[in-house]
């Protein structure tokens, strides 16, 4: 099914967690071409089953016998779905793609994490592979939009913590701050539990492309948040939020997601 694929991984991640960079330096060591190649399902082509075009995607996107992808978990249960659509007795990813193995990434500093996405979204900017800097002040300070990427970043957490928990997996994780803070001995842990460098190579390649795009500006909006987080239920607190406090509570507390 799989041509001169022999071993295979999914990095499970949240958004602003690292993963462009973590894939760019598997890329670079031989290890497959890990994108989000299932942020969109496959497209079957000229008539032929769905089935084809997943197997299609994956032998096109593998590198040197070793397919990657990064999945968020909404992705993954998209995907899933089709699966199990497609392939009678269909389970896990585990028992189609040859040797696989996941990967969990997970960011400590999930506020830094809940900013990071607030600033992406204004901005438009993902990633920053350039040597420019990144203009301070880019983003006006919204403390619900910040609330409202926390809790999507928190509930994508625990969504791959429960399919872990559901399915048996014991995914090898890696911890943003950790890994790069430390990476001459993570890079080599995580090629390790790969089953190592592809035939022929024989040195770590540990460069990396993008930049960090936290900046003071970051840390400040941080310490603003959780500022504002800490006086949640204070009447000053809401006076000083207005309507929009009003608004988040009546979504929450009077349910008018349902309206």
């Amino acid at each position: 099914m799989f041509a001169n694929i022999t071993r295979s991984y999914t990095i499970a991640f949240t958004v602003r967690s690292g993963s462009n960079a973590i894939c760019d330096l598997l890329a670079r060591n031989g290890l497959g071409a890990p994108s989000e190649w299932f942020q969109q399902p496959p497209t079957a082509q000229d008539g032929q089953p769905w089935l084809d075009a997943f197997v299609r995607l994956i032998n096109e996107h593998q590198a040197e016998g070793t397919f990657g992808s990064k999945m968020m978990h909404d992705h993954r249960a998209r995907l899933d779905e089709r699966l199990r659509a497609a392939i009678p007795g269909y389970r896990l990813l585990d028992d189609l793609l040859p040797f696989h193995r996941w990967l969990r990434l997970v960011r400590k500093d999930k506020a830094l994490q809940a900013i990071s996405l607030c600033r992406a979204e204004h901005s438009g900017r993902w990633a920053q592979t350039e040597s420019a800097d990144i203009a301070s002040g880019d983003y006006e300070y919204d403390f619900f939009h910040v609330l409202s990427r926390l809790m999507i970043i928190q509930g994508a957490e625990f969504a791959w913590e429960l399919y872990f928990q559901q399915h048996g997996i014991e995914p090898f994780v890696m911890v943003y701050e950790d890994f790069f803070q430390d990476l001459d001995r993570q890079l080599p842990r995580l090629i390790d539990y790969l089953g190592g460098l592809p035939p022929g190579r024989t040195a770590l390649d540990i460069r990396q492309s993008y930049k960090i795009q936290r900046d003071e500006t970051s840390y400040a909006l941080r310490q603003r948040f959780i500022s504002d987080l800490s006086r949640i239920g204070e009447d000053s607190f809401a006076q000083e939020m207005g309507e929009p406090n009003q608004r988040w509570e009546r979504f929450f507390f009077d349910r008018q997601w349902r309206s």
